[in-house]
């Protein structure tokens, strides 16, 4: 049973739901199970709205890979079918305008970079494009299909020829000079733009090179211009970092900077049908909040470089925004446990949710007459992992089956509105997951399982390497779990989430211990069996609570820190430190403040397991270490478990199942729950 979004579910209530008796054909979650599932991502449409195409990736266990692949389907009816090898690896899937060719992204033979390859559907091999030695990040099919507007940054360069295994010194300039995923950042490493000629296999540099990152490019509907943001994130001195820009396609073309107004995560530029305006995603926080920033649909007209938020959508997180066709603009609404499709017409008008409110969705596209022909969307919700549907008003109809097999087979549990009160009067709104096979009126052990961001919320999906997957793992192992959308979350809007700038580990808190009490009032969460646990702000969440609480007696702390001061220039955050909190020799006070859970170590009394990845530039693991030394001088039970060459997000198999495994023995050993069988 669900309680409507907003709705506080009672204490009496909360204790009389229950989760029915596991089916005779269903089971209790596994590892298998988990690794087994089918990760859904860049869903793609063809312009007239009829095909659809994306990636699916799956686990490879004995080569210990992730095997991307690329689907397509009809969004009318027939059966989807994969047309690249598991083994090929593909990415980035785009139909060419005319719909008769997907390009996509690969490294294959003897590739040291991500070419273009295009696939015909009529039938054939894919045939590479492009043979650069830069690294691909985007690109886009010009309106008539003859040239790629590529993102890309320089070459590297390389060793002398007479010792090419010698590395050369990387050598930085800009402020902003480490990116997960990226490691150090050089003047080499910035994005640029070039084009290139499908026919001549010509390549052309459009932008120079210069200190900030370029991407989003959009033709311009009569395919003379592109428009592209230039990143200037680089310069934390910034207040406006995302430059709307517009360059001519002939040679010798000079970029314009239309625009520049706050980053926004969740950024697309979508150009009207009179090319006069672009539809984009805008942060409106003031600098010192511009990491709480919720995106919001706006429009700037590229002649007066006027820029305003449409009216429909104002103070509503949206991203994404997508051509719908009718000078209609679609986007995912983050919208309090939910996430959901919506259309706004940017003349005026209300903004219309779509879809069925049951479900979660992560992505759309396909709609040409203005959002009211079925559309394709990857969504999920509970006990329902992520499957490309068609959408087609309140109706979803799985398109693809990936997980569909494994999910009949295991038993899901729930998650349950539930809203609390926090002891300075925030109105904090959570989930319940109850775990498997559970009793009312019987206590079980329970684990507030804090989502990271803190930009982010917990909601009703079924991603298979999201929050809510590890909620369920919890669950299966026989813990109630708790999952809180605590200030500084989004989906509330930005008050909501700006309320924690500069002050961290503060209301967060109050908000956590509102939902674990609650719960411990309902008569489902056993006072004396509590746990907590977190990845990335989740995981700094949870080195907060075990030194201001004694009540847990086991924690999972991942990919997180306890002392500020040891991720200053060593991490990518250098711009929120210098806007949000200030300089350490600006605001040393603040510093010491929110570093209290190593500066204040000796109070922690909970055995408390360290995780993250050798190369996360995130969160380094630096601050699972200094953590964990702490705890071990200490005598405390603590355990560090470092994954070599992974980075903020653990993806390698092996190390995948690692954490399950891991995190499952640490919770049963100092937090034993029974398993239902």
């Amino acid at each position: 049973m669900r309680i409507s979004t907003g709705v506080s579910l009672s204490v009496m209530a909360l204790a009389m739901l229950a989760v029915p008796a596991l089916a005779a054909d269903r089971h209790v979650l596994t590892a298998d199970d988990v690794m087994s599932l089918t990760g859904v991502r860049d869903l793609t449409c063809t312009a007239d709205g009829r095909s659809a195409a994306w990636v699916a990736t799956t686990n490879d266990m004995n080569a210990d890979k992730r095997r991307p692949r690329i689907w397509l389907a009809d969004l009318q009816g027939g059966t989807p079918r994969a047309i690249t090898a598991p083994e090929a690896g593909a990415g980035s899937p785009a139909f060419s305008p005319d719909g008769r060719y997907i390009a996509f992204t690969a490294t294959r033979d003897k590739d040291e970079h991500d070419q273009i390859w295009r696939l015909d559907r009529q039938g054939g091999e894919a045939e590479k494009l492009t043979d650069v030695e830069g690294d691909i990040t985007q690109f886009a099919w010009s309106p008539d299909g003859r040239q790629i507007v590529i993102a890309m940054s320089d070459p590297a360069p390389k060793p002398p020829k007479d010792d090419a295994k010698r590395p050369l010194p990387l050598v930085m300039d800009d402020i902003l000079f480490k990116q997960d995923t990226q490691g150090f950042i050089t003047g080499a490493d910035h994005m640029h733009l070039w084009l290139f000629d499908v026919a001549s296999r010509k390549l052309t540099r459009l932008t120079p090179s210069g200190p900030w990152d370029e991407s989003e490019m959009a033709w311009s509907p009569d395919g003379r211009s592109v428009a592209f943001l230039a990143d200037h994130h680089t310069d934390p001195a910034a207040a406006n970092t995302q430059w709307l820009d517009v360059i001519g396609t002939q040679p010798g073309a000079k970029s314009r900077v239309v625009a520049r107004f706050g980053a926004a995560p969740g950024q697309k530029l979508v150009w009207s049908a009179d090319g006069r305006q672009i539809i984009h995603a805008v942060g409106v926080t003031a600098p010192e909040a511009a990491e709480y920033s919720q995106p919001q649909l706006a429009q700037t007209d590229l002649a007066s470089g006027a820029t305003h938020v449409l009216p429909s959508g104002a103070g509503l997180m949206i991203e994404t925004p997508v051509a719908l066709g009718k000078g209609r603009i679609g986007g995912i609404l983050m919208d309090d446990r939910h996430t959901v499709a919506v259309a706004i017409d940017p003349a005026g008008g209300p903004l219309v949710r779509l879809g069925d409110p049951a479900r979660s969705v992560a992505a759309q596209c396909g709609a040409t007459d203005g959002g009211n022909a079925p559309r394709a969307v990857i969504a999920s919700g509970d006990g329902d992992p992520s499957e490309v549907r068609v959408m087609a008003g309140a109706t979803l109809t799985k398109l693809s089956t990936h997980n569909s097999a494994i999910a009949a087979t295991v038993a899901w549990n729930p998650a349950e509105d539930f809203s609390a009160t926090a002891s300075d009067g925030n109105e904090v709104h959570a989930l319940l997951i109850k775990p498997a096979g559970y009793q009312p009126g019987h206590r079980y052990p329970t684990v507030v399982w804090i989502h990271g961001g803190p930009q982010e919320l917990d909601r009703h999906s079924l991603e298979p390497a999201g929050n809510a997957m590890m909620q369920q793992w919890l669950a299966a192992h026989g813990y109630a779990v708790i999952a809180v959308n605590y200030r500084g979350s989004t989906g509330r809007g930005t008050d909501y989430s700006a309320t924690i700038a500069g002050d961290w580990g503060n209301k967060e808190v109050k908000d956590l211990d509102a939902a674990i009490d609650h719960v411990i009032k309902a008569g489902v969460a056993d006072p004396d069996r509590l746990g907590v646990g977190g990845w990335s702000y989740g995981g700094i969440l949870t080195d907060f609570m075990i030194v201001r609480e004694p009540r847990f007696k086991a924690a999972m702390s991942g990919a997180g820190e306890g002392n500020i001061f040891a991720l200053f220039g060593v991490d990518e955050y250098i711009g929120q430190y210098w806007h949000e909190i200030g300089l350490p020799w600006q605001n040393f006070d603040r510093w010491v403040k929110i570093s209290e859970p190593l500066l204040h170590a000796d109070r922690i009394r909970t055995p408390t397991l360290f995780m993250g990845g050798t190369s996360d530039d995130n969160v380094p693991l630096v601050g699972g270490q200094q953590m964990y030394e702490a705890l071990r001088i200490l005598g405390v039970p603590t355990q560090l478990v470092a994954y070599p060459g992974a980075f903020h997000g653990v993806t390698r198999p092996s190390f995948v199942r690692d954490r399950l495994d891991r995190m499952a023995a640490w919770y049963g050993k100092y937090l034993p729950a029974k398993v239902a069988q």
